[in-house]
């Protein structure tokens, strides 16, 4: 598991490690640069405090150049004057050097060079008086600079690596501090149970978790409306359920008790019909619990809505005929295409179709008609029944209302089911009375599918 303390410490600290390493390679390359500078400026300092010295002794003592060579320098005071070393040449005569200096030349040309002498290297400069005929050469180990550098380096640079343990816990109390609102946010969400989906408080939240937060409250919001939908579709559902099984079962006790075969037929096929109601709510209830949004979106394609209004017609062409009504479908010769699923297009004209049948009586007509208008496929679907009463058209879109007095063997929930299929393809529903005033015209509006203009077939009864 990923720990955002963890991650986020091991990020600040190799940033501090880094901004470390860097402050050390620029203090050290500053260093050197500056100790390079100010021991070469010592160099050529002390070249030309000793060539004065030097004329100045050539001319106040008349002292001739041919004198044996003087070694100067007794015990070091210091330990860097054994690092330091000079000569002074006449000509092709080596008249005074220091202790430390080799016999030879320290260097063959006048300015700044380096070699290595004895094993050690050596930076040396060289200044010559040509009038005179005077060579000065002035010579520093470079591991006195070396030494130097490090000295510096080490007394900058260890204070940090001392404190660096501080620092660490400093940036690990504050890593906690700052994840603080996050802990109480989990604690707060452990703690709720099932049954506590109300939003989580978002005062105190910082604005980085505030998405989450908004996320978390809406997805509790849209849970909590499932969950309520759902226990009140459970209760609706098993108290439409609790009735016809009570009859089955009166029927059932009435076939078993009655002596008299006529009463017994009867109860028979009273018992059968109920077990048929009680199939239809089944299948209504199963169809209404697969109408899942995300699960329907996902199987969306192109749909031929004449195609699929033309079969639902021919499959429910007997159940009309087998009633006495007349069933027909008229279309404009064009395959007018609409965007879904079409499993549940097919379900809402079947609910449409199979509830103008039920409430038609016999002699009557029931119409589909599918037709475009600007940027819709209109389908409708008439009957010439009842009809319903403009006050009630809202209720009977409810999950199990029924019209009082309501001859017809529904359940209350195919206009329902039409309803939720219609709000899933951002269709509109409208319930209206028949055109001729008799009767009722159900027409679902569906946003048209773009270039789903082709031609089709014609009209079929």
């Amino acid at each position: 598991m990923i720990s955002i303390r963890r991650r986020l410490l091991v990020y600040l600290l190799a940033l501090f490690a880094s901004a470390w390493a860097l402050l050390a390679i620029l203090s050290y390359s500053s260093a050197q640069h500056e100790i390079e500078e100010l021991f070469d400026a010592e160099l050529a300092q002390q070249a030309r405090v000793l060539l004065g010295i030097t004329l100045h002794e050539r001319r106040v003592s008349g002292k001739p150049d041919d004198v044996q060579i003087e070694v100067i320098g007794t015990k070091a005071g210091h330990d860097y004057e054994e690092k330091i070393a000079f000569q002074i040449w006449v000509g092709q005569r080596l008249i005074r050097r220091s202790q430390n200096a080799p016999q030879d030349a320290l260097t063959a040309t006048d300015g700044y060079s380096e070699r290595a002498i004895g094993g050690h290297r050596w930076r040396v400069f060289g200044l010559s008086d040509k009038a005179n005929e005077i060579r000065v050469l002035v010579g520093q180990r470079t591991e006195v600079r070396d030494e130097l550098i490090g000295y510096i380096i080490h007394d900058l640079l260890l204070p940090l690596l001392l404190v660096a343990p501080v620092i660490a816990f400093l940036v690990w109390s504050g890593v906690g501090a700052g994840l603080a609102p996050l802990r109480r946010l989990a604690t707060e969400i452990l703690r709720r149970s099932p049954q506590q989906l109300e939003p989580v408080n978002i005062e105190n939240t910082p604005r980085e978790v505030q998405p989450i937060v908004d996320s978390l409250n809406r997805l509790l919001t849209q849970l909590d409306s499932a969950l309520e939908a759902e226990r009140r579709f459970t209760f609706n559902a098993a108290h439409e359920l609790r009735t016809p099984l009570a009859a089955l079962k009166t029927q059932a006790q009435v076939a078993l008790r009655a002596t008299n075969s006529k009463v017994r037929t009867q109860a028979v096929h009273q018992t059968l019909a109920g077990v048929d109601r009680a199939s239809h709510l089944v299948g209504q209830l199963l169809t209404l619990a697969r109408l899942d949004p995300d699960a329907a979106m996902a199987s969306y394609t192109a749909i031929d809505l004449v195609h699929t209004a033309r079969a639902v017609v021919a499959d429910l062409a007997p159940q009309a005929i087998d009633k006495g009504v007349e069933i027909a479908f008229q279309d404009t010769n064009v395959s007018s295409r609409i965007h879904g699923d079409s499993a549940a297009i097919a379900i809402l004209l079947r609910n449409l179709v199979d509830n103008a049948i039920r409430y038609t009586p016999a002699g009557g007509r029931v119409e589909v008609t599918v037709h475009e208008v600007p940027e819709q496929v209109v389908m409708a679907v008439t009957d010439s029944g009842p009809g319903i009463p403009e006050t009630e058209r809202q209720n009977v879109l409810s999950r199990f209302y029924r019209l009082p007095g309501s001859s017809g063997a529904g359940c209350g929930l195919g206009l329902s089911i039409v309803q939720r299929i219609a709000e899933l393809h951002r269709a509109r529903l409208e319930l209206a009375t028949a055109p001729d005033g008799h009767g009722l015209q159900v027409t679902v509006r569906f946003p048209i599918e773009p270039g789903g203009h082709a031609s089709g077939a014609g009209e079929g009864t």
